[in-house]
This record gives C-alpha cells, sequence and structure tokens, in this order.
C-alpha cells in the first residue's frame, strides 16, 4: 500500500502545457549535428571519440566510447561526414571537446544495428550500457550505472518509481511518451523486472494527464508488479527527495544512497528508450523534445536528432512571432539559457523554451522583508536567509563551517524560493554559489592534506 501523508511540496505554478495535445513530428535532417563528449554540465567523465575527421558515418554507429564510470558511449544520430573534432564552446562558455557530423541527406542505418543479445543481469547492464541511454529527466546520468548500484547484494531494491511527474511547466515530452510509446514503457519494466529484481513498479504521475493515467492503466491492467500512482499538480513533484516522500513516506538524508532505502528512481523516457535498443538494436539518437514560450510561431512537439542546433528546431516549429529575449533548454524553473542557437541539443534535452522580454526579464532585486515564503515553500527545510548570511562572512573556515551546519547541500536546485520571493532576490544562485565555495574549500583543504 502507498504511504499517505501531506504532500512536502505545495507549490503551485502554471502549468503552460500547451503542447499536451500534439503528437511529435519528425524533423527535417539538419545539415550538421554537434556532438559534444559530455552529455550534460555536470561533473562527468568525458566521453572518447572513436572516430576521425573525414569518416564517413552511418545512423546508430558509435562515434564516441565511454571513458571511465560517469560517461557513456555516443551514436551517430544522421549519416554523413566527420568534419571537426575540436573543443567548443558549451553551456557557461565551458570547453567541451564535441564532433561535428555533416549530412549527406541519406540518413543510412548502420550495419552494426541489431538487437543486443543477453541472458545475465551483467550482461542485460553492458548492453543499456551499449545503448548510450542516460536518464532522461534533467541529470543525464548513466542509466547502466544506477541500475548496477540497484542488484548491489549489499541493498535490497525491491521498489522502482517511475518518474513520469513532468512537473515543469510547457514541457510535455514525457507526456506524449506515455500516449505514443506505452507498450514500450511495459516491456522496459518487464526488462528491469527479470534482471533488476524488483517486484513493486510505480508510475508517478501528475493529475493533469488524465489521458496518459488512462492509457496506461489499460496497458498494465491485469499486471500485479505494476501500480499507477496519480499526484497532485504541484510544483517541484518530480525532485527525487519530494518524489520518493510523497510516493513512499522514505527520506533520503545527505550522502545516503538512493538504493540503500530499496527504491530505484529512473525517468519514464529513460525505460521507454532503454527498452527501445533492447528490443530493436536502435541506440539513443533522437528524442522528443517540446518547442514553446511566448515567442513561438508554432508550439509543437518534435523528433529529433541528438546535436540538431537549435536554430534548426526553431525553423520546424515556423520560426519566432516576436523577438525571443531568453531561450532556454529545459523548463523556465532548471533549465539552462542558452547564449547561441547554435548550440545543439543533448541527451537530456527535453524541450527548447523561446521566451518573450516580458516573461523572462530579471527584475531587480529589493531588500528582503523577512517574509518567510522561502523557507515556507523549500520542500527540503533549508534556513535560507541562514545561508545567505553565511555567503556574507568574510572567514572562509567560519562561513565553511556554517554552511556545512545549515545543509545547504541538500539543495535540490528546484528554484521555489526564487519563484516565490516578492523582493526578487536570486535565492537559488546563492545557493549555488555556496555549494561551489563548499566544494572549492574542500578541494584546497584535501590538497593541503597531501603535502
Amino acid at each position: 500500500m502507498l504511504f499517505k501523508k501531506k504532500n512536502i511540496s505545495s507549490l503551485h505554478i502554471p502549468h503552460n502545457k500547451n503542447t499536451a495535445g500534439l503528437v511529435p513530428t519528425r524533423i527535417d535532417t539538419p545539415k550538421e549535428v554537434v556532438l559534444p563528449m559530455n552529455v550534460t554540465s555536470h561533473a562527468m567523465n568525458a566521453s572518447k571519440p572513436a572516430v576521425s575527421v573525414g569518416d564517413h558515418v552511418r545512423v546508430g554507429q558509435v562515434v564516441a566510447c565511454e571513458e571511465g564510470s560517469f560517461s557513456t558511449f555516443i551514436h551517430a544520430p544522421i549519416s554523413g561526414t566527420v568534419t571537426s573534432i575540436e573543443p567548443m564552446k558549451f553551456r557557461s562558455e565551458q570547453e567541451v571537446l564535441a564532433i561535428t557530423i555533416e549530412s549527406d541527406g541519406k540518413m543510412e542505418l548502420s550495419p552494426d544495428i541489431k538487437k543486443p543479445e543477453f541472458n545475465t543481469c551483467d550482461e542485460f547492464l553492458q548492453a543499456v550500457n551499449n545503448g548510450g541511454i542516460v536518464g532522461l529527466g534533467g541529470a543525464a546520468f548513466p542509466i547502466w550505472a544506477k541500475l548496477r548500484e540497484a542488484t548491489n547484494p549489499d541493498y535490497n531494491v525491491d521498489t522502482v518509481l517511475i518518474n513520469a511527474a513532468e512537473c515543469e511547466p510547457y514541457i510535455t515530452s514525457d507526456h506524449r511518451i506515455m500516449l505514443e510509446e506505452g507498450n514500450m514503457l511495459k516491456a522496459g519494466i518487464d526488462l528491469l523486472h527479470k534482471y533488476i529484481g524488483a517486484e513493486r513498479f510505480v508510475i508517478c504521475i501528475e493529475d493533469n494527464k488524465q489521458d496518459a493515467i488512462d492509457n496506461l492503466t489499460k496497458i498494465f491492467e491485469g499486471d500485479s508488479c505494476v501500480e499507477i500512482q496519480p499526484l497532485p499538480s504541484i510544483y517541484p513533484q518530480g525532485a527525487k527527495q519530494v518524489l520518493l516522500y510523497n510516493v513512499t513516506g522514505k527520506v533520503v538524508k545527505g550522502g545516503q544512497r538512493m538504493a540503500s532505502l530499496g527504491v530505484l528512481i529512473t525517468n519514464v523516457s529513460s525505460v521507454t528508450k532503454m527498452a527501445e535498443y533492447m528490443t530493436t538494436g536502435m541506440p539513443l539518437v533522437e528524442r522528443i523534445v517540446t518547442v514553446d514560450g511566448t515567442a513561438v510561431k508554432e508550439p509543437k512537439n518534435v523528433k529529433a536528432p541528438i546535436g540538431t542546433p537549435i536554430s534548426h528546431i526553431i525553423e520546424q516549429a515556423g520560426g519566432l512571432k516576436s523577438e525571443a529575449f531568453k531561450v532556454l533548454i529545459g523548463g523556465p524553473m532548471l533549465g539552462t539559457a542558452v547564449s547561441s542557437l547554435d548550440q545543439p541539443i543533448q541527451k537530456v534535452a527535453n524541450a527548447v523554451l523561446f521566451m518573450t522580454k516580458k516573461e523572462a526579464a530579471q527584475l531587480e532585486p529589493s531588500v528582503c522583508i523577512r517574509c518567510g515564503r522561502c523557507m515556507a515553500n523549500c520542500p527540503v527545510n533549508l534556513n535560507l536567509e541562514g545561508i545567505a548570511a553565511a555567503m556574507e562572512l568574510e572567514d572562509e573556515d567560519k562561513k565553511y563551517a556554517r554552511l556545512k551546519d545549515l545543509g545547504v547541500g541538500q539543495c535540490i536546485e528546484c528554484a521555489c524560493c526564487s519563484y516565490v520571493c516578492p523582493a526578487h532576490k536570486p535565492i537559488m544562485q546563492t545557493n549555488n554559489e555556496s555549494r561551489k565555495f563548499m566544494k572549492k574549500y574542500q578541494a584546497a583543504h584535501a590538497e593541503e592534506g597531501r603535502k
């Protein structure tokens, strides 16, 4: 039986799910794609190129191999010629090695595409790894590594929460996956049941997606291992700590592994894409992307090759009806602003939003009025006023000790605090800066200890 308790998330924000009823359409093949060797801006190992400039590649061919535990295989999303392998600037102006492929317009499939063979858990995990499947809900963490942890004999993972909340405004890519590819989701859950050993699967969907709830209820009818759990449409329902508590009543503490609680959380699109590779041999080379925002002429869901430039995607949505003041990859709460439309979408890009100045302009912050709204809406109950005060301390030892005591590392970066602040204070930015300070402080003192 599911745990019943008051939800710890309570923020109601406009849904703006304008594209929920729109079937994804495949875009025209872009002239070129750009594939960064780091799939996200997180501290993950970069993949290693497996091709050279001038090589001809086909769809589904490996162009980069994993290099370390937290990198991933990368496959060609189009057929064509490798024109460059060089550092490029991406998020936060960081330089990342990237492979550029110029399309030949043919979209020829690689002869390497074939259904993987596996009979044991280890073979299954290796197959998932080979498909380049990563978390498609935001983190882009390699799925095989998460599944491997779930099979650790030190843990007893018996419950898998399929995160289908999709609580961010505008984004409907997961919603459409549940409507278009529900049977593939079932195939993915069946594979996890067989090879990971979990006995209980809970598909967690916000109740503003009734058609998806109805569709999956029919598909999983009679399956005693699978539950469809509607959840209130409140933000940030999809954050893993929030989802864990709201569905199971369990709380993950700082430094604690989710698997140690007997739970695995994975995104609905991740499970579906995993099943697609395992049943067809087609690796992760394209994904559904929501194209929306107040500046977009024709909001829609599209199927786009990984590495497609944003400029090509907006052309496929009819262009802009007004000037875009801000362009985001992801949602308006957690998305990353981009400085150039030449930037490509990566595996984790579930949406590209084009916002007008009226909607996206950052308001000038004023003096904190100590209303307490930020702390009242923080899902993990952080003392945000205390964190801001700690960041003003000049003594770094005292600053570090205070921030550690305040538990700023538990911030889930949901941006609820900044959203509700009447003074328009950049509270989440302050939290992020405090966490960066703590990592820098720890690294410096670790280096001193080695001397």
